[in-house]
């Protein structure tokens, strides 16, 4: 038997779900699952904020600073912050459990035949890693907000396989084989890296003159959205997928660890201890959305594992305070195209169900908590641009209110195009997504 984050007994080691709790009485009624990252904020004199903020498809690696906007928006709603985008806490902080030790050789998968990392080196520039920012501010209690950065798990195979061999079918992308063929040691971290040349400079010089074989408009969204974009998509479908599930828990339980929390019960189960009145939410990118709540599928292995299993039940705790989580855009339909599994517990949707069930099990568990009272449901807002090419809507939920929200990234040109690269990337950066965010006006949806 498995057993939750709460310490209940959960299904035989068979299955390959994430422990269950039993299932709550939830109620449907909207004035239960009102919510908004304002609301949150509002509530700063009283409750702590901890925002998990996880990338998408398409990172341009170290040049990327994706939640850079989203911190000044917040600082701008709260007015009192010290530094406008708040301020970086620590060098960036690996994942080194499970895998991604020091010690640890590279993982065996292979490419075409070719191995995916050649040497100890290579694998230890693709750990995952993330970045603490703290937005102190002049009265009320500080947002800490972590930055979670999956990108450097994809980066070998995108950079030595698709961006070379499309160099020299459609034409070089200039700015994909420069970040793939940059090296920079983490001065902080011996062994680890911030940017590696995955591609050798001297063959990176040699693929810039290569003829630009494809017409400009059609070379250009090739290479952004199907080379640098959707592989990422596609990589997270296949054996890649644990690494980054493995990854992604490590990251979320180094900035809980950071923040402050405490660990209690380290054997045989460490379970998070977080302060009463901390709230986690939940900031997430196109593929990351689906990366984030993959992790609380529990395979085989991890069950297996003493220190991966340890890893899956704190991971759950944290989710046990998450009441909040926001979609960039997402590829959920898409992406679970792929999962047609006959088991109906091991996919997205019963994923995201057992979140809103170990939400409503950390709810009636509260001291003063009133056991014949609904509870009160979490709550997805997904963004989506209609013109976006890479969203679909969240289907509706049981335990989990959605709410799927339409923004407009960039200009209509003509009511006939939108820049495809816009509307997918500028979520971040669209002052009416920030405002869904803040300052919520959608109508509520209303699909059954």
């Amino acid at each position: 038997m498995a057993v939750t984050a709460a310490g209940a007994q959960t299904e035989p080691a068979g299955s390959t779900s994430a422990p269950q709790a039993a299932v709550p009485q939830v109620s449907t009624r909207k004035a239960q699952v009102e919510r908004s990252l304002g609301e949150e904020l509002n509530g700063m004199n009283v409750r702590e904020v901890h925002i998990f903020f996880i990338h998408g498809i398409g990172s341009e690696g170290p040049n990327s600073h994706d939640s850079e906007l989203l911190r000044k928006s917040i600082c701008a709603y709260v007015k009192n912050c010290v530094k406008p985008e708040g301020e970086q806490v620590g060098g960036y902080d690996y994942a080194d459990g499970a895998k991604f030790g020091m010690n640890e050789a590279p993982p065996t998968m292979r490419y075409m035949g070719r191995p995916v990392w050649n040497s100890p080196e290579e694998w230890h520039a693709a750990a995952p890693f993330v970045v603490h920012y703290k937005l102190a501010r002049t009265s009320g209690r500080t947002i800490y907000l972590d930055e979670l950065n999956w990108w450097p798990l994809v980066f070998a195979l995108k950079c030595r396989q698709i961006i070379v061999s499309d160099a020299l079918l459609a034409g070089p992308a200039a700015k994909h084989i420069q970040t793939c063929s940059t090296r920079e040691p983490d001065p902080a971290a011996p062994g680890r890296f911030i940017s590696y040349d995955w591609i050798n400079p001297d063959e990176a010089k040699q693929l810039l003159t290569q003829p630009k074989r494809a017409a400009l408009i059609n070379r250009t969204l090739k290479m952004d959205i199907t080379d640098w974009g959707f592989a990422d998509a596609v990589a997270s479908l296949g054996p890649l997928h644990d690494l980054l599930v493995q990854g992604i828990r490590q990251l979320i339980l180094k900035a809980v660890l950071d923040s402050p929390m405490t660990v209690r019960d380290l054997t045989p189960t460490p379970l998070l201890s977080p302060v009463p009145d901390q709230d986690f939410v939940i900031v997430s990118q196109s593929l990351g959305s689906y990366l984030i709540f993959s992790a609380l599928s529990v395979n085989e292995k991890d069950r297996a594992t003493p220190i991966l299993m340890q890893a899956a039940v704190a991971y759950m705790q944290v989710l046990r305070q998450t009441a909040l989580v926001y979609f960039f855009a997402n590829q959920v339909r898409m992406l679970e195209l792929a999962n047609l599994e006959e088991s109906p517990t091991d996919n997205f949707v019963s994923h995201l169900e057992d979140w809103g069930k170990l939400r409503c099990d950390y709810e009636m568990s509260a001291p003063g908590a009133d056991p014949n009272a609904p509870c009160r449901l979490p709550k997805i807002v997904a963004l989506s641009d209609p013109s976006d090419l890479l969203t679909w809507r969240v289907p509706k939920l049981t335990t989990v209110d959605v709410q799927n929200v339409y923004v407009k990234n960039a200009i209509h040109w003509f009511w006939l195009l939108e820049n495809p690269i816009r509307a997918h990337l500028n979520y971040s950066t669209d002052k009416r997504a920030i405002r869904e965010m803040l300052y919520p006006t959608a109508a509520p949806d209303l699909e059954k």
